[in-house]
């Protein structure tokens, strides 16, 4: 990675040396107003896949979310438990999960390269909790503004369910070839939303090839694809895959994971936020034609994490 990134752009120290939300910082007052903008019906789609116990895509090396009972209506029936004074009884639960096992924002200092995450701090700050650039932070400014959707998998697809094949590389120019063709403008300081139609897989009983972490088709590194997301000021990428990129990548003949989670991430300070679901979203955006909407997000406020899972909201 350093030397793909060798001449590439940074916004190390833009905010300042303590800064902890990065790209964030380009969602102003006045871009919570343009987003409203963006409003003419007041539909509203939630954008987190569902969260079932034990089941869920995941990064490998992760495992799915695991939800406990810890009182229901057998404790009563065992005579194990009372009901309250007047006689209401509850039920309670918990969970075990990795903070990004589910539709979640990555924090800005969850993947790095060399020995420095986002803004030049040591990595030694992720040890036992991250003590800079904490997801915490992200929640504590929360994420409002004008996104795009970008669906890909509709654009390069014209036969349902419109997504795109595995291990499918989407590059710049498919992105702004899939803007111009659903007629819609990517500004300055727009979250993008990109659809590939993968995720979907994961849950079809016969799907049109198999659901794999490693092959699912996302964005390609390139330096014209890095620079321009620095040049758009773009604050936030968000895609219904794992990894917002394509997981494994050649580039001059070398193998790299997810380098572009050391291009966004570390260096532009630029979220990513992953696993969403899209389809519906899309298929409304396909009914009307409009493909721009208030997003509404906050990761939960978890003090030393390098993720946390987030229900994002879409207001066309």
């Amino acid at each position: 990675m350093e030397r793909l990134q060798k001449d590439a752009p940074s916004n190390w120290s833009k905010w300042g040396e303590e800064d902890q939300v990065g790209a964030l910082n380009y969602l102003s007052e006045e871009s919570v107003l343009t987003g409203l903008k963006a409003v003419s019906k007041g539909r509203t789609f939630t954008l987190q896949i569902p969260m079932t116990s034990g089941s869920g895509p995941v990064f490998p090396g992760r495992i799915p979310t695991q939800h406990f009972m810890a009182q229901d209506a057998s404790v009563y029936s065992a005579g194990k438990a009372e009901a309250l004074a007047g006689g209401v009884k509850f039920s309670d639960d918990a969970a075990f999960m990795y903070l990004q096992g589910t539709t979640h924002v990555d924090s800005l200092a969850h993947a790095w390269y060399g020995d420095q995450v986002y803004g030049g701090k040591s990595d030694q700050t992720t040890v036992h909790g991250h003590s800079h650039a904490d997801v915490a932070a992200l929640g504590e400014k929360g994420i409002v503004g004008r996104a795009v959707l970008l669906d890909v998998g509709r654009y390069q697809n014209k036969n349902a369910p419109y997504r795109l094949a595995p291990d499918t590389c989407i590059s710049l120019r498919d992105l702004q070839d899939t803007a111009k063709a659903q007629k819609v403008k990517i500004n300055k300081s727009d979250i993008l939303v990109i659809r590939t139609g993968s995720i979907a897989r994961f849950w079809e009983e016969e799907p049109d090839a198999e659901w794999d972490a490693n092959t699912e088709p996302g964005l390609c590194y390139s330096t014209e694809l890095v620079n321009w997301v620095d040049q758009m000021e773009i604050p936030m990428i968000a895609a219904d895959n794992l990894a917002i990129e394509k997981v494994v990548q050649e580039i001059d003949g070398e193998t790299v994971i997810i380098p572009l989670h050391g291009a966004f991430i570390r260096d532009l300070g630029v979220v990513l936020s992953e696993i969403y679901w899209l389809d519906d979203l899309a298929a409304d955006s396909a009914e009307d034609g409009k493909y721009d909407f208030l997003l509404v997000a906050a990761p939960l406020k978890m003090e030393g994490g390098t993720g946390a899972p987030v229900n994002p909201v879409a207001i066309k």
